[in-house]
């Protein structure tokens, strides 16, 4: 079973993005936080219990406090094993070129745009 983060502060996105991840019928542990901040404490809490890390993050580039830029970096720094194995896949609304850029240097490398569908999310989790 695959463990899937949903980072993104529009809870109806996140029950949407949940209901097309389990319509694909590939088992995982969806898992939700509503900004950058919170999902670093769920992974470093995963880590802690000694659970193993996300597989997949699907992380919103624009959500409060901070944001899915900040989180790349501060994910990046975390002193966990298998780190470097987790995808990140940015999803936003933005077809701004800037914000695709600067997520290409921080290594991201797939995106999705809102409001992903099942096809989409079967070829990430696959």
């Amino acid at each position: 079973m695959k463990n899937v983060l949903l980072v993104d502060d529009d809870s109806i996105f996140n029950l949407l993005n949940t209901k097309a991840i389990q319509q694909t019928g590939i088992p995982v542990a969806i898992h939700t936080t509503l900004n950058g901040q919170e999902a670093i404490s769920l992974i470093n809490e995963y880590f802690q219990f000694s659970r193993s890390l996300p597989e997949i993050i699907l992380l919103d580039i624009n959500v409060p406090g901070m944001d899915g830029f900040s989180f790349i970096q501060a994910f990046q720094h975390l002193p966990l094993p298998g780190i470097k194995d987790v995808k990140i896949v940015m999803i936003t609304s933005s077809d701004n070129p800037k914000d695709v850029a600067r997520a290409r240097e921080l290594g991201i490398t797939t995106f999705l745009t809102k409001t992903i569908n099942e096809a989409a999310i079967r070829g990430v989790l696959n």
